[in-house]
Order: C-alpha cells, then sequence, then structure tokens
C-alpha cells in the first residue's frame, strides 16, 4: 500500500510551540480533491492523518512528555512522532473550508507536513 499525499499543512511552525491547542493550520488540498471536501464544513471537528515528515527513524521505546520521571513506554503505548510508519493523527477544530483550503486548530504538524486523509468526527465511533 502507498499512502497518497492530498494536501499540505501551511501554518508557520518550524519547532514545537507548547500551545498546539492554539495554531490556527491550513490544510491546503490539491484541486483534483476540491470535490470530495463538499459536505465536510457541516463537522465541528474533524481527524487529519499527516505525516511527520521531518522525522527520521524511530525507538520502540520512548519517555512520555508528561511522565514524571525517566521511565519508558512502547512507541505505541505513547504519542510520540518516533514511529516506524511516521503518521499522525489528530482530532482538530473545524475552522472553515473554502475550495481547496480547510482551516483547522489545534493540529500538531509542522508547517510542511503532508496530509494524507481527513474524516469527519463522529460520536457515535469515535468513542
Amino acid at each position: 500500500m502507498r499512502l497518497k499525499q492530498l494536501a499540505s499543512v501551511v501554518n508557520g511552525v518550524t519547532s514545537t510551540p507548547k500551545d498546539w491547542h492554539r495554531i490556527r493550520s491550513k490544510l491546503v488540498f490539491d484541486e483534483e480533491y476540491v470535490e470530495g471536501l463538499c459536505a465536510l464544513a457541516q463537522s465541528k471537528r474533524i481527524w487529519v492523518i499527516f505525516g511527520f515528515h521531518q522525522q527520521t527513524g524511530w525507538r520502540p521505546k520512548v519517555r512520555p512528555r508528561k511522565a514524571m520521571n525517566d521511565s519508558l513506554v512502547g512507541i505505541f503505548a505513547s504519542r510520540s512522532i518516533q514511529r516506524p510508519n511516521r503518521l499522525g493523527l489528530t482530532l482538530v477544530e473545524l475552522v472553515s473550508v473554502r475550495r481547496n483550503i480547510v482551516t483547522v486548530k489545534g493540529l500538531d504538524a509542522f508547517d510542511g507536513s503532508p496530509v494524507f486523509d481527513v474524516k469527519p468526527y463522529d460520536s457515535d465511533y469515535d468513542r
């Protein structure tokens, strides 16, 4: 399976901020996907699947950001970016959809990150 990049993140973020939840990002979709964005604006929140494009390599154990000590956990028990497939998944607030630009708030992705998919949050399924 090969992932196809659908959009790019534009937010000017080049290093990790303390307040990702305040960051506004534009997901700039290739023109061929504009029709696929129809009715996305009806959602208040969406899932964004993106790539950690600046990350190389991975580690099987990491120290979680909020850990109170130096204990390690398995990569799959963490939110670390040092993952084998370098994929990120974040639930964000949908601000607007205008043609090929989807504006979101709270996406923890750097400027230029590839976007592979977006999906509406559904409280019946996403509990």
